[in-house]
């Protein structure tokens, strides 16, 4: 078990990518704290992982503090730090708190409790939107373009102190925000939800879009030892999306 005898915060860890990060992570040994802003699907998760729930804004400090004062007192301290909160809003301010500001303060609160173990790994994910643009999102792709600059800021200031950083960014996954997503484009085109998610994999190069679980697998190989020079890095899980050159799309429905 590779996280065994470490312990780990998980931001947005109730449902979708969250929920399978903490679940993975304990069932490679780590002791795990799930944060969120609802209850009961961080119990849930908690008591399916032998975990504990932090409940909470990532966007307040007072919030952030008392999660990683759980994870020290219920666990003896902390080693991983996984930033999933997220925000499905198109608001600019919304966006931005959550996947900027709550990222930051929440690297800020632990980074002191991770150099106490002599380092750690922290991973911020952000999305493919960090990368490539849509026309219709803009405070969504600007927040998560930003995630990227604050992960090789944070990277660069505590390297030195054993402390890794990096930038996971998966493209479509099949989450509970994925599929509020399907449902109106589904809604918009007359078709299901599943005939939704082949519309929007079917330029993929794997023709599909992930699940849950192969995120939390990537996510582990950045907070583990076996990415241990790895920093300030992005690690893109697509399915092959930014691979596409999209104006030769064309040619290949000719």
């Amino acid at each position: 078990m590779v996280l065994e005898g470490q312990v780990a915060l998980v931001t947005g860890g109730g449902t979708g990518i969250g929920a399978a990060v903490a679940r993975r992570f304990a069932d490679e040994g780590a002791a795990v704290v799930v944060m969120g802003r609802r209850s009961a699907p961080l119990e849930r998760v908690a008591a399916e992982t032998g975990g504990a729930a932090a409940p909470g804004d990532v966007g307040r400090a007072e919030d952030v503090r008392a999660a990683v004062d759980l994870a020290v007192e219920r666990f003896g301290g902390l080693d991983i730090v996984v930033n999933n909160a997220g925000s499905e809003s198109g608001d600019w301010n919304e966006a931005l708190a959550v996947h900027v500001t709550g990222s930051y303060v929440v690297a800020r609160e632990a980074i002191p409790r991770l150099i106490e173990r002599g380092g750690g790994s922290i991973v911020n994910v952000a999305s493919v939107a960090g990368l490539v643009a849509s026309s219709s999102e803009p405070a969504y792709v600007t927040s998560k373009a930003a995630v990227l600059g604050l992960t090789r800021s944070l990277a660069v200031r505590w390297g030195p102190h054993g402390v890794r950083v990096n930038t996971l960014c998966p493209g479509w996954v099949r989450t509970p925000m994925s599929e509020r997503e399907m449902d109106a484009l589904a809604a918009e085109r007359g078709v299901t939800r599943e005939e939704a998610f082949g519309l929007v994999s079917s330029d993929l190069p794997l023709r599909r879009v992930a699940e849950p679980e192969e995120i939390a697998a990537a996510c582990l190989f950045l907070a583990s030892r076996e990415s241990s020079f790895i920093t300030g890095a992005v690690l893109v899980v697509d399915g092959g999306s930014t691979a596409v050159d999209v104006g030769m799309l064309a040619f290949g429905r000719r």
